[in-house]
């Protein structure tokens, strides 16, 4: 048995399938990788790990198991596929996962499936003979009766692997659900999970944001069953609407901070300017965070100057920028071609940093909402079921009109971002201005 002692749940222990899954390269690896990124050069105290992450995750899903009166089985199952949920990451997590996915035509998801099937090895070439003796993921979990394809569609969540459904359909209300018990599921990836859970108090406690503050004991001790899916009981409709809101507010007070923002974009782009210069796609999602910067150290002048940059905090700036509200369709319809299409973006940065007479890469252009695409569907997830003191049950928006506010709430007001070094921004400004959407 192992015991823990966590800066948010205080002293818990594992053992069983969780105390063999502590020792694997698999979880070891997320000890080097930041919860958050960059977020530290905004938010001083941010230096938490997607390995605390996991371990407070798993915690949550017991606590979870336990309220839902699940059996044994069910309880190991879902608290090794929290544990395991993020194991997919690579370097700085998000931050360069938008890379990994146009590149690698992988997402952390599908690597994380892999790693639980036996499908993907998190170790790099000549890493093997540092780990003698090693037990791979799947027959940990095998060997204590867990089924490894089980664990990775809890991962996945509604819509993949054995559930055949999408999540639009249900977050949109679909009654085909209704005839699957899709509550483990819920558990790790839904509207209420034990993985959201545990980031928005962990983040919120690092970054000293309070954000993130949520009764999660009262809200987790009103979970139930109901009709294959997870209901909130009415006594705790509160705690629910506090999650969801903290959930938006952390995600513009914190995610997508502008000063956060930034840092991700010069990492990303140091990345994707330097790739004749540095090991291929997969090797890089293999490494972890002091890996990438080892690699960029050697990969050019430009990667240089942006990690040097960022080791000294003499960040590019902000020199123009546009809200949602003030595009048209046919901008909105650029925007997106620009967020989603890394060889589109960058022949229009490469345009805008030659008329401002700047070298290629010290012109970058983000559109926050593109990373909501790519990484967080569960900023749609407010479509929670409620059973009330009369015993019906109703949906959250029948009983409060926060969860449709959500629903249409921006992440960030700003569509689009344009950033350039600092004395340039004026110019640049202007050339943006003139130039973006010509």
């Amino acid at each position: 048995m192992k015991v823990i002692n966590d800066a948010i749940h205080g002293q818990f222990s594992l053992d069983g399938v969780r105390g063999d899954l502590l020792a694997t390269p698999e979880m070891n690896k997320l000890s080097h990788i930041k919860q958050l990124g960059l977020a530290h050069l905004v938010f001083p105290g941010a230096h938490h790990t997607r390995f605390e992450h996991s371990l407070g995750a798993s915690h949550i899903a017991g606590m979870m198991a336990e309220s839902l009166d699940l059996d044994e089985h069910e309880t190991e199952t879902v608290q090794a596929a929290a544990m395991l949920h993020d194991v997919g990451h690579g370097p700085y997590s998000h931050t360069l996962e938008h890379i990994l996915h146009e590149r690698g035509g992988m997402d952390h998801m599908s690597i994380t499936e892999g790693i639980i099937l036996g499908n993907y090895d998190v170790l790099r070439e000549g890493e093997q003979s540092s780990v003698p003796e090693r037990q791979t993921v799947p027959d940990i979990l095998e060997r204590h009766g867990l089924e490894p394809k089980e664990v990775a569609d809890l991962i996945r969540g509604p819509g993949a692997g054995g559930t055949e459904r999408s999540l639009t359909a249900w977050t949109e209300g679909s009654e085909d659900f209704v005839d699957e018990d899709l509550t483990l599921a819920h558990l790790v990836h839904g509207p209420v999970d034990c993985d959201q859970l545990d980031y928005l108090l962990r983040d919120s406690h690092f970054t000293g944001v309070n954000h993130g503050n949520v009764d999660h004991r009262r809200l987790i001790s009103s979970l139930q069953r109901h009709a294959g899916d997870i209901a909130v009981e009415e006594g705790g409709l509160a705690s629910l609407e506090g999650m969801l809101m903290a959930r938006a507010l952390m995600y513009s007070g914190v995610y997508f901070h502008r000063v956060n923002r930034i840092t991700e974009v010069m990492l990303s782009r140091a990345v994707e300017r330097s790739s004749e210069n540095m090991p291929g796609v997969m090797d890089l999602q293999r490494r972890v965070d002091a890996e990438i910067w080892e690699v960029l150290a050697a990969a050019g002048d430009y990667a240089q100057d942006i990690i040097r940059r960022l080791k000294y905090r003499n960040l590019l700036k902000v020199s123009w920028g546009l809200r949602g509200d003030e595009l048209d369709e046919e901008q909105k319809t650029l925007l997106q071609e620009i967020g989603t299409n890394s060889e589109s973006r960058t022949q229009l940065e490469d345009d805008l940093a030659h008329r401002a007479g700047l070298e290629p890469g010290y012109v970058a252009i983000d559109v926050p909402q593109a990373k909501v695409l790519l990484g967080e569907d569960r900023m749609e997830m407010v479509d929670v079921k409620i059973v009330g003191d009369d015993g019906r049950t109703r949906r959250l928006q029948d009983h409060t009109p926060i969860a449709d506010a959500l629903k249409k709430r921006q992440v960030s007001q700003t569509a689009v971002y344009v950033i350039t070094l600092p004395g340039h921004q004026s110019n640049v400004a202007q050339l943006a201005e003139r130039h973006l959407f010509s």
